[in-house]
């Protein structure tokens, strides 16, 4: 199989003809079930994360737009629709510059941490927390400031009653770590 680069014309997992814009490496951390004895912590993932821009749809009509997925997804495009696309901007030489000028918006990725809060004081406590997530933490630091802090004691053995909504923007890491920004908390 070629390997995929930025640049490359693509198929991804949303229908049309994409153009690779990033390729992610991804980390295994503390909120990732690594199940297998052969991966730890700090590990890559053996898929990356591709971020392109879609040009045409899958009729080869004008579609900006945008996808993120495992490069599992994502495959180069075949002579024949190569030939085609090439064709078509041979066409419409301003559409390449309307691809370029478009703005991918924030990718986010969210992670629901389950709480157990009773009282209106508990619900206190954690929306104070939540201005030290907002600084941009990894999890590790986020359990590691929950324990000193004697939150921990709100995170339930099953299910809780609230949800810590945090969210990753554009896959930003701390070495291998994500880091979580945004911050919610949400009543079930």
């Amino acid at each position: 199989m070629k390997r995929i680069k930025i640049g490359d014309w693509v198929t991804s997992y949303s229908k049309g003809i994409h153009r690779v814009e990033k390729i992610i490496t991804r980390y295994y951390d503390e909120l990732d079930i690594v199940d297998e004895e052969d991966r730890k912590i700090g590990d890559e993932w053996p898929d990356k994360f591709v971020v392109s821009k879609r040009l045409l749809n899958s009729n080869f009509k004008k579609a900006l737009g945008h996808d993120s997925c495992s490069d599992f997804f994502v495959k180069p495009l075949g002579k024949e629709k190569l030939k085609i696309l090439n064709q078509t901007l041979r066409k419409n030489p301003d559409w390449l510059a309307d691809l370029d000028y478009y703005q991918i918006p924030p990718i986010k990725s969210i992670y629901n941490m389950d709480l157990k809060l009773k009282t209106r004081g508990d619900v206190k406590l954690i929306k104070e927390f939540m201005t030290f997530i907002k600084d941009g933490r990894t999890y590790k630091e986020v359990k590691k400031e929950m324990t000193r802090r004697h939150l921990d004691k709100y995170m339930p053995d099953t299910f809780g009653n609230y949800l810590l909504q945090m969210t990753n923007i554009d896959n930003e890491q701390k070495g291998k770590r994500t880091v979580w920004r945004e911050v919610d908390l949400l009543k079930l």
